[in-house]
C-alpha cells in the first residue's frame, strides 16, 4: 500500500515509517521538521518526505494524493487541540483518496471493562479502580481528564464522518521494540498492564493491520500479558 504518516518524526512516527517500509509499503512522511527524521537509517532513502503543517488543508490534500491509508502520530502542540487536528487531517486526506485512518489517542478513551465508562474520567477517584488499572495517584488528574476529553471528541468526530478508522489508545509510550508478549484488545482496557507500552508494539499493531482492516471501527488497546 501507499500510506501517509503524519508526525513521522516523533517517537512513535519513526517506528511506524520504518516498520511500514520493512513491510513493503510505500511511505510518505508528513512532518513539520524534516531534520528530526532518522536520516542515518538505511530505510530513509525509500521515504518520501513532505514538510508541512497538519492544519494546512491544501498541504494535507496534496501530500495524501495517491495514498490508501493514513496514520496520525502527531501530538497537539502550540495550542492546537487533538480534535482540531483530526478535523483537518481526516476530511482533507479523504478528499485526496485516503480510504482508512489510524488515529492515535490515549488510554483514557478506552472503556472500563464491562462498563460504558472511560477509566480515567469517571473511575479516577475510585481507589479500587485506580489500583485495578495500575493508575498512580501522583499523575495530574485534571490534565489527563482534559487530554481524554480531547481524544473522545476526536473519536466522536471520526465516527460522524462514517470513514473507516481505528482509534489506537496507548498508555504512556516509551522507547522500545515490538515484543511477542503484547496483547491487543478492542474497545476496552485489556491485559495486565496497558499503562506503559513501547513505541515498537504500537507501531507493529498499526502496520500489521494495513490491508487487513481488522482494527477498523474499534478503539484499540495494546498491553502486556
Amino acid at each position: 500500500m501507499k500510506i501517509i504518516v503524519f508526525g513521522a518524526n516523533g517517537g512513535l512516527g519513526q517506528w511506524v515509517w520504518k516498520m511500514a517500509i520493512d513491510g513493503g509499503h510505500e511511505v510518505v512522511a508528513f512532518v513539520r521538521t524534516p531534520s528530526k527524521l532518522d536520516r542515518a537509517d538505511p530505510r530513509f532513502s525509500s521515504l518520501q518526505v513532505v514538510s508541512g503543517d497538519v492544519m494546512d488543508a491544501e498541504a494535507v490534500r496534496a501530500a495524501s494524493a495517491g495514498c490508501e491509508a493514513a496514520i496520525n502520530c502527531t501530538s497537539p502542540a502550540g495550542g492546537t487541540s487533538a480534535p482540531d487536528m483530526a478535523r483537518s487531517i481526516v476530511p482533507n486526506a479523504a478528499q485526496a483518496g485516503v480510504q482508512a485512518f489510524y488515529m492515535v489517542g490515549g488510554i483514557g478513551a478506552l472503556w472500563a471493562p464491562g462498563t460504558d465508562r472511560t477509566i480515567l474520567i469517571q473511575d479516577w477517584d475510585d481507589e479500587v479502580a485506580m489500583k485495578q488499572y495500575g493508575l498512580s495517584p501522583t499523575i495530574p488528574r485534571e490534565m489527563v481528564r482534559r487530554m481524554t476529553k480531547g481524544h473522545l471528541e476526536s473519536m466522536a468526530f471520526l465516527e460522524s464522518t462514517g470513514l473507516p478508522h481505528a482509534f489506537v489508545c496507548p498508555g504512556a509510550m516509551e522507547e522500545g521494540p515490538a515484543t511477542d508478549t503484547r496483547v491487543v484488545t478492542l474497545d476496552e482496557l485489556g491485559g495486565k498492564s496497558a499503562i506503559r507500552v513501547s513505541f515498537g508494539n504500537i507501531a507493529h499493531v498499526i502496520v500489521e493491520d494495513l490491508g487487513r482492516g481488522e482494527l477498523l471501527g474499534h478503539r484499540v488497546c495494546v498491553s502486556a500479558t
